[in-house]
């Protein structure tokens, strides 16, 4: 089923193509609904990766399939919040993985593989 990217006006499916090539966005819909939410309460945020295929170069190198490969995980970049209230928003909104990186912040809602909630650094 496809997804409707209406439902999430401050969002476009090129924003989370897979960049493998293959341009997929098969972002799942529920985590696609809170990404609009945390949008909604922090302003822009740029989308540095989305949907990652399982040809995705990142993917390729992992035993299982992450969250990005099943439309649960976003990197994001803040545009006007600031990364603490950003964190602080995705903290209190049970995001069930974050990851923080210098140049980017990883949410997610999981995966079967993967132990949540959990935060880590890059």
């Amino acid at each position: 089923m496809a997804l409707n990217w209406s439902d999430y006006p401050n969002f476009s499916a090129s924003e989370f193509a897979c960049k493998c090539g293959c341009g997929r966005a098969d972002m799942n819909p529920e985590f696609m609904a809170k990404l609009q939410e945390l949008r909604n309460l922090v302003g822009p945020m740029r989308i540095t990766s989305g949907f990652r295929c399982r040809n995705h170069p990142a993917e390729k190198n992992k035993k299982r399939p992450g969250a990005h490969s099943l439309g649960l995980a976003a990197d994001i970049v803040p545009q006007k919040a600031r990364r603490y209230d950003l964190l602080t928003t995705i903290s209190d909104m049970r995001f069930k993985g974050i990851g923080v990186a210098k140049t980017f912040i990883h949410i997610d809602e999981g995966h079967p593989y993967a132990y949540r909630p959990a935060s880590w650094s890059y």
